[in-house]
């Protein structure tokens, strides 16, 4: 899934929207539960690009996509902000933006990332990990309940003649886990039900790095990552976070 940077960036649209209290994941509404997510943002040529969505899994310690870091090119700056209304105003947290140096642009392995800030964030709440294989054995069960998520981010809200329409407001919406093991990323991405049709949200473009959460808990299973049509609609991807690969990148960071 293309970030927004690439987004902006390619559209020459910089200037931020004002924020309006409208969904931002498609089909989603404005989200007040989670406020350890938060969007990740650089500076170019002094005006703000808002880059990805993202989630607190410790007070430093920023969880994102691994595209949405290598989309700043090991120069541009690394900030964070947890507004839920994403505006020119809004504060900044600086941090230091760490490649996952197993991920290969372009590809959808190895999707995960983080952003280290310079300053603990101690009244946002944090995201939990799972456990290794956790949904291993959830997959076991029977029954629509077990497959419930929730998938929060600030992407784009809408897609509109000639590009997307971006309010950058913190949204949620319920997804529906419909397999574990996708031939993408060899095995190792969760596929997800985008269908606003049928009353589910879709991740769009903007959302990447932002949690895939089990149910309504605050157990992030997953990162979003990409769609497989530029609509945003039929099936969306995300990084699977009960791995030893994705919980091994992060033990050294916590």
């Amino acid at each position: 899934m293309r970030s927004l940077l690439r987004v902006l960036l390619a559209t020459t649209v910089v200037a931020l929207a004002v924020a309006a209290p409208s969904g931002a994941i498609l089909n989603g509404k404005p989200d007040t539960a989670h406020p350890y997510v938060g969007i990740l943002v650089t500076v170019v040529d002094g005006e703000r690009v808002p880059v990805c969505s993202g989630f607190l899994v410790s007070p430093t310690v920023f969880v994102t996509a691994a595209h949405c870091v290598d989309d700043l090119g090991g120069t541009l700056p690394a900030f964070v902000s947890f507004d839920q209304a994403f505006t020119e105003s809004s504060p900044l947290r600086s941090g230091t933006a760490m490649p996952n140096p197993r991920f290969v642009a372009g590809s959808s392995s190895h999707e995960i990332a983080v952003v280290l800030l310079d300053a603990a964030v101690t009244d946002r709440g944090y995201a939990q990990l799972p456990s290794l294989g956790q949904l291993d054995s959830l997959n076991k069960r029977k029954g629509l309940q077990d497959r419930s998520l929730t998938i929060v981010g600030y992407g784009a809200n809408n897609v509109v003649k000639g590009g997307f329409d971006f309010q950058l407001v913190r949204s949620f919406a319920s997804s529906r886990l419909l397999n574990l093991t996708s031939s993408n990323a060899g095995g190792f991405n969760l596929q997800l039900s985008s269908n606003p049709g049928q009353g589910k949200g879709a991740i769009c473009f903007g959302d990447s790095g932002g949690p895939v959460l089990l149910g309504s808990s605050d157990v992030a299973v997953g990162i979003n990552s990409f769609v497989n049509n530029r609509h945003c609609a039929g099936n969306a991807f995300a990084f699977r976070l009960d791995t030893a690969e994705a919980l091994g990148f992060l033990a050294p960071y916590l």
